[in-house]
């Protein structure tokens, strides 16, 4: 029994590592295909989740997404019974910046092309697949992911500070982005000079910044 727990918990920690590096999601109605793919990317050290339809891909999904933490992209085949590839995109369109979408097609028209890059598709390959093209396409597309996480955890983190600020002191700090002075958004908020002061610099303090660059940056980053 101790032998089974100490297996499950190292298959875990495999698991842990492999999304660490890349959860590669692989939507394909041929399982063949989703075996290659598997054995590819399982290879390659990536975490490789395969789903045979778009339904099942949005039964799992959530599932799979709240244990796991790392870039991610989906690897999805236009052509599905059942719901399209395309239609799936549409389906999970805010999901997409933090996971980009390579589709794969045998024989797709332009207009399917377009209505993928138009929805925020990353990449449209073609089969035959290159193998060299295809890991080079999933590389960038993680790399893109990784870095939208990390904007998305440092705006939420930004957006936690800013929770912190006082209502008087937001008033003081937009008035300051605003390029008033302090004697003005003195008279403007109906307040002592010195008050204004002290709310200015508690409110420079809990962002975190010292001078308005840094200020105006970090409002372009996240708003105030």
């Amino acid at each position: 029994m101790t032998n089974v727990k100490k297996l499950r918990t190292l298959s875990q920690v495999e698991e842990a590592e492999r999304a660490n590096q890349g959860i590669v999601f692989v939507l394909d109605d041929d399982p063949g295909i989703r075996t290659a793919y598997y054995r590819l990317f399982e290879l390659e050290g990536y975490l490789c989740l395969p789903y045979e339809s778009s339904e099942a891909f949005l039964l799992r999904f959530e599932e799979a997404s709240g244990h796991l933490s790392g870039p991610r992209c989906l690897l999805c085949d236009v052509s599905l019974p059942g719901m399209s590839g395309l239609e799936l995109q549409r389906e999970i369109r805010d999901q997409q910046a933090a996971m980009p979408i390579i589709f794969i097609s045998g024989a797709s028209s332009e207009v399917e092309v377009v209505e993928a890059y138009k929805e925020g598709g990353h990449a449209f390959l073609l089969k035959p697949v290159d193998i060299d093209e295809l890991l080079d396409t999933v590389s960038v597309a993680l790399a893109l992911s990784k870095s939208r996480q990390c904007e998305q955890r440092e705006l939420e983190t930004l957006k936690a500070i800013v929770t912190q600020l006082t209502d008087r002191e937001k008033a003081v700090i937009r008035l300051v982005l605003n390029g008033l002075t302090n004697p003005q958004i003195s008279e403007r908020l109906h307040i002592a000079l010195r008050t204004v002061k002290v709310h200015r610099q508690h409110a420079m303090e809990k962002l975190g910044v010292s001078n308005l660059v840094e200020l105006t940056r970090l409002d372009e980053r996240g708003g105030i």
